[in-house]
Order: C-alpha cells, then sequence, then structure tokens
C-alpha cells in the first residue's frame, strides 16, 4: 500500500474529474491522501475534501507565495487547525523565488509554527531557495513533538542532514525521476525518514513528465526510491507508508 503525502486535490485542475482521479488512485492501491492547503479558501476545501472522503486527510495553512495576497489572522488559523481531519500544519516555510515580501514570510511562517505547536501537529515545510533562513527559524523556534517534513526535496545530503537533525522527515516527488541531481540525497537518507508524494498537480514523475500528476502516479516515486536504494518495490511502499503512518497519526 502506498500514501500520497502531499497532494492538491482542490485545486481547479481537477474540476472536472475529480471524483474519478481519486477512485483511479484507490484501486492501484494508494491507501490514503494528505491533501495540503495554500490559502484560506484552499484550506476549507481541503477540509471539505477529506469529510467527504474516508481516507483522504486535509492540511491547512498560508503558502508562502501567498501571503502578498492574504491577512494572516492567527485565531481563525488556529480553529481551522483543531479539525478532526486535519493532520498537520503546511504548506509552509519561506519561498524567495516566487515571492518579494521576505518578512511578511518569516512573520507568517513564525505563526505557523506557533499554532502547530498549539494543536500538536506536525509541520509540512516548503522551501525554495531559501533553505538557510527556514533552517535558521527553526533551529530557533519551538517545535511540534512529531516535527513534519520537508517535502518535494531536490537538493543534496548536506542540507538534507540538516533537517534531519532537527528531526524533520524528507519527502520526494516526481522530479527525482527527471535528473541524478534531484535524487541525489536519496541514497544517504535513511529509508526510515523518507516519505513519497505527488504534489500533484505538478511535477509528475517520468513517464507521465509535462502532464497533470495525480495521486496513482506515486508508485513511481516509490519504484525509483526501490532503484536507486537497491531494495524491492514492496520495501519502499511499506517503509514510506509506515513513516506517514506514523508522522500524520493515520
Amino acid at each position: 500500500m502506498l500514501i500520497d503525502t502531499h497532494a492538491h486535490l482542490s485545486f481547479k485542475d481537477f474540476n472536472k474529474d475529480r471524483d474519478q482521479v481519486i477512485k483511479r488512485a484507490f484501486e492501484i492501491g494508494v491507501e490514503k491522501i494528505i491533501n495540503v492547503g495554500t490559502n484560506l479558501e484552499d484550506s476549507k476545501n481541503s477540509i471539505a475534501l477529506a469529510e467527504k472522503y474516508k481516507n483522504i486527510y486535509a492540511t491547512v495553512s498560508l503558502h508562502p507565495i501567498d501571503v502578498e495576497n492574504e491577512k494572516f489572522d492567527e485565531e481563525l488559523w488556529l480553529k481551522l487547525a483543531k479539525d478532526q481531519k486535519i493532520v498537520a500544519i503546511g504548506e509552509t516555510g519561506l519561498d524567495f523565488f516566487h515571492s518579494s515580501d521576505k518578512e511578511k514570510q518569516k512573520e507568517v511562517f513564525k505563526a505557523l509554527i506557533k499554532i502547530a505547536c498549539q494543536v500538536g501537529k506536525p509541520l509540512i515545510l516548503h522551501s525554495r531557495e531559501s533553505d538557510k533562513e527556514v533552517l535558521d527559524i527553526l533551529s530557533h523556534s519551538k517545535l511540534p513533538p512529531k516535527r513534519g517534513v520537508i517535502h518535494c526535496f531536490s537538493r543534496d545530503y548536506t542540507i538534507a542532514k540538516k533537517f534531519l537533525n532537527l528531526g524533520f522527515l524528507i519527502s520526494y516527488t516526481g522530479n527525482i525521476t527527471y535528473n541524478k541531481e534531484s535524487s541525489s540525497s536519496i541514497l544517504r537518507v535513511p529509508l526510515n525518514k523518507i516519505m513519497i508524494e505527488t504534489d500533484c498537480p505538478f511535477m509528475a514523475p517520468v513517464p507521465f513528465r509535462g502532464k497533470r500528476n495525480e495521486p496513482s502516479y506515486v508508485k513511481y516515486i516509490a519504484e525509483k526510491i526501490a532503484e536507486i536504494k537497491n531494495i524491492t518495490f514492496e520495501a519502499a511502499a511499506e517503509r514510506t507508508t509506515q513513516n506517514a503512518k506514523s508522522l500524520f497519526n493515520l
């Protein structure tokens, strides 16, 4: 069985066939899906989707690239975070590639870390061209008991180790099937610290690169990890599934 630990099924990309996409995932062996919120409306939609499907869970957050477009109301986000189907806070972090207001990103990131601690739920981290700053904030913050995960990881082991040392897991998506650079850390990151995700509709793995991604494609991520670590697909699928269940209390 597999778990897609990071999907965006509430995005408009799935408006025409969302139910069919979800059915397809469950039919090929995806046991559970974590649907990740990115702003207020999307977080509410994520919760609604999770309430509709027993094996879909939700997260809530204001994504760093959205902080310039929405006012952050800490009490409102704390209330959302207490929903029974919320399993994490995220994705949150910093993105210096897309967004220019670095200080507001940091402010919201710190507030969401605080909320994660208040509700006792792990963080799902986003970091783009901002690893140093993300790690600095994490290092100087009180963190939830189960730290969380750095998602869509594609940097080298030197960076991975810094997140591992803080107690975070590493999650990989379709870009590890593109080139060796994106998958360079996998060999050295312990299997019990790895999770898999699609980040759909983005970054579909080979052989679907360039097309819309979907949760059923998470098996290709498990296959690539098995190939790199020279283990069976079953071993990669079982261990990453156990890691996700443990982190998110599934």
